[in-house]
């Protein structure tokens, strides 16, 4: 094996991140992680190894901030439909006892 398949998983989740419309499901990016470890545990670690190593953690850390900005989303998402769900059950119990 060569380190191409490192170069390969590693351009891939690259041109994702470039694109933030791009929506990864779970399932993609679990298979995403399996053929980069596969690749990584094959790689020769040849002279490239190094540029390799710096752009993958460059993209951990992208990712990380992609991931802690969509978190944040989903909690500000969360707290809007627990509060629409409040004014409901509030509205419901108006709407009874006006009766």
């Amino acid at each position: 094996m060569s380190d191409a398949r490192v170069l390969a998983a590693i351009e891939q989740m690259e041109s994702w991140m470039r694109d933030p419309e791009q929506t990864l499901d779970p399932d993609r990016l679990a298979e995403w992680d399996r053929e980069f470890n596969a690749a990584v545990a094959a790689a020769e670690r040849g002279p490239q190894w190094p540029g390799l190593l710096s752009r993958a953690h460059a993209l951990a850390g992208s990712l990380g901030g992609r991931a802690a900005l969509l978190s944040v989303e989903r909690d500000e998402l969360r707290k809007a439909l627990d509060a629409q769900a409040l004014g409901g059950r509030a509205l419901k119990g108006y709407g009874a006892a006006t009766r």
